[in-house]
């Protein structure tokens, strides 16, 4: 909504917020087209189909907020999650050298991702697992049947 502009297929997209938002370099590894395709399909083939289904869930009146990156694997599957459940989220991209890390360091003492608030329930968490099992709990209509 910032410039109006709207764009499929992700190397434009990619070239776009390069142009628009950095010095108009994109990474190599973001630059290669088919070949960043396969090799990120690659690299999830052991998670196929998480993340891509659909789990009947509770709609929360605000949505969670989740501090992640996303070289890391248990933000990967935290977000599943989410994903899933169809649970409104904010995402605190937090990579390394982000200073958003510093928010949750300054809470905590310590950082570490994925980390979420819920302001639903005034939950706030560390630890991938110990998420998914809250993140179902609390808002699948069927918590019976999830698995980790």
């Amino acid at each position: 909504p910032n410039t109006g502009v709207a764009m499929y297929e992700s190397d434009a997209i990619i070239k776009y917020l390069a142009d628009t938002y950095g010095d108009g370099t994109v990474p190599i590894m973001l630059s290669l087209g088919l070949f960043t395709t396969i090799t990120a399909g690659l690299a999830m083939i052991w998670r196929v189909w998480k993340g891509s289904s659909y789990t009947v869930s509770k709609l929360p009146p605000q949505p969670i907020e989740i501090w992640a990156y996303e070289g890391s694997p248990f933000c990967k599957i935290a977000r599943e999650a989410l994903v899933e459940l169809e649970l409104p989220h904010l995402l605190h991209s937090c990579a390394r050298g982000n200073p958003k890390r510093q928010e949750i360091f300054k809470k905590h003492g310590i950082f570490q991702a994925p980390y979420i608030e819920d302001p639903n329930t005034g939950v706030k968490m560390f630890e991938s697992a110990e998420i998914i099992e809250y993140l179902r709990a609390t808002y699948s209509l069927y918590p019976q049947y999830q698995n980790l």
